[in-house]
């Protein structure tokens, strides 16, 4: 399925799944882009381009950049956890992605002069910032990574369609436990039985990611938390059973 035909797949809007005004078309191209791309500029790219650089210190809640912004520059994590999206026309937040040490933020910066989306430190961070033009200039002296490049994109995009597929057909609970179940997978660590995700993070920016309005999440949580499914650290940490959450979904009716 393509961005194209999406609006065919939709639910329509008197059911529950229907997908929040702000997810529209042009949201969903610009997440798998995201997401294409800072796949593209890790491994053996970053060994290239990040040799002899110095960090920067992003505060927590710090802006790293924002919608509109022209300068075309790439963030390197080096610590710390960065949350990416927008702000769409009426004001709201959409969130694609948590990132932590060792992924790229910024890189739309690839495809547009003004930056489409913006990224927030939602702890102190620590980044690499490097302009795209000399992340070019470096990749054009080694062609043999053109390649990987490409595997790595189309790897990528088939991941992000299938994040676009679930804004677009699944109902909520289903929704959110993908989205518990990837951070967990991209950013969690173990703790015991569980898996903790090492950054608080507010129900409002979890209903941002999930694409549902934040009262609906917060039953599907509670809901989850009843069934010992989620918990939460002494820290405010979100604590995952994630094979229980897997299994979960597999029995809860769409």
């Amino acid at each position: 399925m393509t961005p194209s035909n999406l609006n065919s797949a939709r639910p329509s809007p008197d059911k529950e799944t229907a997908l929040p005004s702000e997810i529209d078309d042009s949201l969903a191209r610009q997440a798998i882009l995201s997401t294409a791309l800072t796949s593209i500029f890790r491994g053996r790219f970053c060994d290239l381009i990040l040799a002899n650089r110095r960090a920067t210190t992003f505060r927590r809640h710090s802006v790293i950049y924002d919608v509109g912004d022209r300068a075309r520059t790439l963030f390197f994590l080096r610590t710390g956890f960065v949350k990416v999206g927008t702000i769409t026309s009426d004001g709201r937040e959409v969130i694609y992605d948590v990132r932590k040490g060792g992924d790229v933020v910024g890189e739309l910066c690839a495809a547009d002069q003004a930056r489409p989306d913006r990224a927030v430190a939602l702890e102190d961070t620590e980044a690499i910032c490097v302009p795209f033009d000399e992340v070019m200039q470096s990749l054009l002296k080694k062609p043999d990574l053109i390649a990987v490049l490409v595997d790595v994109f189309c790897r990528a995009l088939r991941e992000a369609y299938a994040q676009v597929n679930s804004l677009a057909i699944d109902d909520t609970v289903h929704r959110l436990i993908k989205v518990l179940v990837g951070l967990a997978k991209k950013i969690g660590r173990p703790s015991g039985s569980v898996v903790e995700i090492p950054t608080y993070l507010t129900q409002e920016e979890i209903s941002q990611m999930a694409g549902a309005r934040r009262e609906r999440v917060s039953t599907a949580l509670n809901s989850l938390r009843r069934r010992e499914l989620v918990q939460y650290s002494a820290r405010g940490h979100m604590m995952l059973d994630v094979a229980a959450l897997e299994s979960h979904s597999s029995k809860v009716a769409v």
